[in-house]
């Protein structure tokens, strides 16, 4: 992996690093998925009975993920920095399932709870993001 992605990645974990009680490994700034594609491959992989909780995210929120952990932060971009407001929901890593779905614009994913709820988001990769991108979706488990 080439070093510009990995400092990237060390920039976005040490900023929300101090708000988590466990070691952080990935985080991404995400937001919810707008497209039909996103929509349809959330219906898809959870069926009609889902409930799509994402709306109840802040948007764009910052996805990290914890040795046990996926946390949610509301946060406010600050130049090439971010300012970490506030834990806006924490889920057991163990009762997540997340999908993947990489295009050539976008990487979409969902995070679906072992309670049935969904919540889809989607990262840009446009202007050299791929890898930084992907190296995220990794450490998500995304599949």
């Amino acid at each position: 992996m080439d070093s510009k992605y990995e400092k990237q990645m060390a920039k976005m974990v040490d900023a929300v690093q101090p708000h988590c009680d466990e070691p952080i490994t990935a985080a991404m700034t995400c937001s919810h998925a707008g497209s039909m594609s996103a929509v349809l491959l959330s219906k898809l992989v959870n069926g009609a009975g889902a409930i799509m909780k994402s709306f109840d995210l802040p948007n764009p929120v910052f996805i990290a993920v914890g040795t046990h952990n996926i946390y949610a932060f509301d946060y406010k971009p600050r130049g090439f920095k971010f300012k970490i407001k506030k834990e806006a929901a924490r889920w057991p890593r163990k009762e997540v399932k997340v999908t993947v779905e990489k295009t050539g614009l976008m990487s979409y994913f969902v995070l679906t709870t072992a309670s049935g709820e969904y919540y889809p988001m989607e990262i840009p990769t446009l202007m050299g993001g791929k890898e930084l991108v992907h190296m995220f979706l990794d450490a998500l488990g995304g599949k």
